[in-house]
């Protein structure tokens, strides 16, 4: 689809070409019946007091209108080229505003949204717009602000009886059968997961996460997450495969990062099958970590979520934006890729700059 600015441009030219069409042909007409009516007179060379008069035959009004055409004509191209370049300047500054609005609405997120549209031009129309999405964007601003203090305010109220519930079910010991307090214990604890993702969520998305940005080397970290994760997936028959290089030092904030990679392996284990690569390597200036499982073909409804993972490496994302994070499916396979600057190799392990697992 053509964009607006050359639609404007093809419309300002073929009006422009209409009216001179148009007008050449006004002017032949008009020409050719002043030539039929005009009868001239002059002077007979020989004898002065003589006057010669006649008229132009039809032939010389063809020949004069031929020639007024062929010179329109000429005349014509450079100004339909000049009124097509005029055209699409005079488009380009009256879209500038629309591509100022859109400039602007690009760079929204929850952190922002609250922040108005600026708009220099005075025209009623634009002014008119600029009020509007002001005003939608406050009304969404307050509305996202609102869900998120209630979600942290349920999220926190819910943490309290989830754990007398728990230290109840410890204590009936002997008081329910073995099978049903475990049940009981994985539901509290999936309730107790649901509960803390929401309660991070909503702290990371108000701004309330700290950020502490060290050097260390990403391959030994995804090392240590996959270990846990090697047992869950053995359980399903399944198994990852790692290749990292030696050495992939980076600068960020081994927590935050620790956390997106972990989401992103449960979201693979839960949601692909067979086998699962992982990949960790550096090309010049940039480290790459590759999640790739095949998808499921029969989605297991049984593992419906709420997508909190997803949505805690979004608000992750947003706390760190060097790195970035892209996802695709192709050939069967769902791919995420996440991709950060790498650091200076020296640092790693500098007292201060080294991150462990903790204990």
């Amino acid at each position: 689809m053509t964009s607006l600015r050359a639609r404007m441009t093809v419309w300002f030219g073929i009006v422009f070409l209409a009216m001179v069409a148009l007008f050449t042909y006004m002017t032949r007409n008009t020409l050719e019946e002043e030539l039929r009516d005009k009868n001239w007179q002059g002077a007979y060379p020989d004898h002065p007091d003589w006057k010669l008069h006649g008229s132009y035959s039809e032939e010389e009004v063809q020949d004069i209108s031929s020639e007024l055409m062929v010179s329109a004509l000429v005349w014509s191209v450079p100004l339909i080229i000049t009124a097509l370049v005029g055209g699409y300047w005079m488009a380009h500054q009256s879209l500038r505003p629309i591509a100022r609005v859109n400039q602007q609405l690009a760079t929204k997120n929850p952190d922002n949204l609250g922040k108005p549209i600026e708009l220099m031009e005075a025209d009623e129309e634009f002014q008119e717009l600029r009020r509007q999405l002001n005003e939608l964007l406050s009304r969404l601003d307050a509305s996202f602000k609102e869900m998120n203090l209630y979600a942290a305010k349920v999220a926190h109220e819910l943490r309290t009886p989830l754990a007398i519930l728990r230290l109840k079910i410890e204590q009936a010991d002997g008081r329910i059968a073995p099978d049903l307090a475990e049940e009981f214990e994985n539901e509290l604890h999936r309730l107790n997961y649901v509960v803390d993702q929401s309660l991070f969520i909503a702290r990371a998305e108000r701004g309330s996460v700290a950020i502490e940005r060290k050097t260390f080397n990403l391959s030994e970290l995804v090392k240590e997450v996959l270990e846990d994760f090697q047992l869950l997936a053995a359980e399903q028959e399944r198994h990852f495969i790692l290749k990292a290089g030696e050495q992939c030092p980076v600068n960020a904030d081994p927590r935050h990062l620790r956390q997106i990679i972990h989401n992103l392996f449960t979201n693979a284990l839960k949601h692909g099958r067979e086998k699962l690569n992982v990949r960790v390597h550096q090309c010049n200036d940039r480290t790459s970590v590759l999640i790739a499982n095949e998808i499921s073909l029969q989605p297991d409804l049984g593992r419906t979520t709420l997508g909190l993972g997803l949505r805690v490496v979004a608000a992750l994302l947003r706390l760190e934006p060097d790195i970035h994070y892209q996802r695709r499916q192709n050939q069967g396979y769902y791919i995420a890729r996440l991709t950060l600057p790498s650091a200076d190799l020296n640092a790693v392990g500098k007292r201060g700059t080294g991150w462990r697992r903790p204990a």
